[in-house]
């Protein structure tokens, strides 16, 4: 019993029932059939294209750079299509081009090439990927708009520190030239402290903006008890309280942590004033400020990181943190103060994220505790 008409219509079933469009050539892009689905697709009947050479179902550059492609592969068997498959543009009977998957198989008998093309209309599809890109690209500048609402925020709680330090300088000033004898060496070191001010409020507001547009920071090895020093001094002269003393306690043996100096110096200076409003009046050492190495094992929500990390402390001895803010203390909008922007922190943590880190808090019997931690330069 001979199965090979039963084969062949199965074929001919198969091709003329395939989604897909069918078309078989020669090794000279001659068209030698076209199904049912390829007349669909095109737009043409397989009257009007049989004979003829597959450029009819390109558009240019593609259809003048066709014949090319078959003679190298004719010449030197390398193959760009066959059995990899690929999107390209196809054209219709109406001049109408779109985009098309091809794949391209070959049947090889003897010194005959014959091949066969499959190709599926993704015009649905590219169209709603186009929609979807269209779609993101609104939401984005949604996104963006917001963003910046949210940025105006944060600039004003960053940019009021370096301002608010300017006023408390130049009111000084003010003061020792009413003196009946103003000294010099005092005013001098007042009005210096007024442009460095005023240059770290250029350098905030470029660091944001750089910590916005990228998500990097101008990160590089830096001493940690500097950084701290520096904030300290910067921090008190931004604050209003001017009575309590801040302790330091820092490791002075210390390795260089990779930070941006100014951002960290920010983390510093927010925590300082956090502390400052929450202490109670009268104190006489209600913030202290550490650095150490942190113990192994202290930081182990901390995925993939060796235990060689430096920890800053700084600590209050104000009434503490409740139980039901610690785990949200950090989280945007969100102020215990009244008045408050509720952008301190999260900018803390978006920093010290930034940097490889982590940030947390603590209540204890002493008040509020504050740590992060930084990465040593010389493990990174």
């Amino acid at each position: 019993m001979s199965y090979e008409p039963l084969e062949t219509s199965l074929l001919e079933l198969i091709i003329q029932t395939a989604p897909d469009a069918i078309i078989t050539a020669d090794s000279d892009g001659t068209i030698l059939s076209f199904s049912p689905a390829a007349e669909r697709i095109f737009g043409f009947t397989e009257l009007d294209v049989k004979g003829r050479n597959l450029t009819c179902l390109m558009p240019e550059p593609y259809r003048s750079q066709h014949d090319g492609y078959m003679e190298h592969y004719a010449q030197t068997g390398e193959k760009r299509i066959i059995g990899i498959g690929r999107e390209v543009h196809a054209q219709r009977a109406n001049g109408e081009v779109f985009v098309a998957e091809l794949a391209v198989g070959e049947f090889v008998k003897g010194s005959s090439h014959l091949f066969t093309g499959f190709i599926r209309d993704v015009t649905d599809r590219v169209d709603a990927e186009a929609k979807a890109r269209d779609l993101n690209r609104s939401l984005a500048r949604v996104s963006r708009i917001q963003m910046l609402g949210e940025l105006s925020s944060v600039m004003a709680h960053e940019i009021n520190q370096p301002l608010t330090a300017i006023n408390n300088f130049a009111q000084a000033a003010t003061r020792t030239l009413s003196a009946d004898t103003p000294d010099l060496a005092s005013l001098r070191d007042q009005v210096r402290a007024i442009s460095d001010q005023s240059l770290r409020a250029g350098e905030i507001i470029r660091r944001m903006r750089r910590l916005v547009d990228r998500g990097t920071a101008d990160i590089k090895p830096e001493d940690i008890n500097d950084i701290i020093e520096e904030a300290v001094r910067v921090g008190r002269m931004t604050s209003e309280y001017f009575g309590p003393e801040v302790e330091l306690l820092l490791d002075r043996s210390l390795p260089p942590v990779l930070a941006d100096r100014i951002q960290i110096q920010q983390v510093i200076i927010n925590l300082m004033h956090n502390a400052y409003e929450a202490v109670l009046e009268g104190q006489a050492t209600p913030l202290k400020i550490t650095s150490a190495m942190a113990p192994r094992g202290r930081i182990s929500l901390q995925a993939n990181t060796s235990n060689r990390e430096v920890v800053v402390t700084v600590a209050d001895s104000g009434p503490g943190i409740p139980d039901d803010q610690i785990d949200t203390i950090f989280d945007p909008l969100i102020s215990s103060k009244s008045g408050g922007l509720g952008v301190g922190l999260a900018v803390c943590r978006s920093i010290v994220d930034a940097h490889g880190g982590r940030i947390w808090a603590e209540s204890s019997e002493d008040g509020a505790v504050f740590r992060f931690v930084l990465p040593i330069a010389e493990d990174a």
